[in-house]
């Protein structure tokens, strides 16, 4: 997995202390973030906000990179993922009651809320879990401070995390960091993810490659674990 790493990452950390892994069915997960109606569709939550206030242009950038980069490269990855026995799981914002009395006091500050119920909680219809997927809640931007994630995952015995969502330099930062720090192996991948603006993701990306995940591409990620499904098992001695 490093030399493949080595060959085509352009961000290279400055610590280079991680180990190898590999992308099994059974300890791998594909983690996706916040890829809801609240934050990924222009027409909801973020994006109408933006409408309404007559900032869109502002957010050209994102959604298109959203549109046209980030679904696609997720829907391919899921595909993959199932076929190959991975498990696909799904972060979302949202809140326990419809006033979000109960979200953290920054998502309140910043209006970043998905009632219960709402539009805004769902997952893009594109993408959305399939009947028997986890679908994991939160009410704050890590995925390991607002929910029993971390308890699901040994539940499940995942070791090893693939990571795509948004926003890259909040949520998915912020859960990468604390996946790390519980020392889950993970990958976050370069173009299943988006910020703001290209600046904000090379930056955020730039200071985890290496110290906290292996940053990869979706290409990447999918030729590792479809070169896992063909090594030879039960060989005789």
């Amino acid at each position: 997995m490093s030399e493949n790493l080595s060959k085509e990452s352009k961000f290279g950390g400055s610590l280079k202390g991680l180990p190898d892994f590999e992308l099994e069915a059974g300890n791998t997960a594909f983690l996706i973030i916040d890829m809801q109606y609240l934050d990924a569709h222009r027409e909801y939550g973020i994006g109408a906000d933006a409408k309404r206030l007559g900032a869109d242009e502002e957010y050209e950038y994102y959604f298109s990179r959203v549109e046209n980069m980030v679904v696609p490269n997720i829907q391919t990855l899921q595909q993959v993922c199932r076929r190959r026995g991975i498990e696909v799981m799904f972060v979302r914002i949202a809140a326990l009651t419809k006033d979000c009395r109960d979200v953290s006091p920054m998502h309140k500050r910043l209006n970043l809320l998905a009632p219960k119920g709402s539009k805004e909680a769902e997952i893009l219809d594109e993408i959305k879990p399939l009947e028997n997927e986890v679908l994991i809640t939160k009410g704050c931007s890590g995925a390991f401070n607002g929910s029993n994630i971390d308890q699901i995952l040994g539940n499940m015995g995942i070791k090893n995390l693939v990571v795509s969502g948004v926003v890259t330099n909040y949520c998915v930062e912020t859960t990468v960091r604390s996946a790390g720090d519980r020392d889950y192996n993970v990958v976050l991948i370069d173009d299943a993810c988006a910020a703001w603006t290209q600046e904000a993701h090379d930056k955020s990306l730039q200071v985890l490659d290496e110290g906290y995940c292996k940053v990869m591409t979706t290409n990447t990620v999918i030729d590792l674990i479809e070169s896992q499904s063909k090594k030879p098992t039960n060989v005789p001695a």
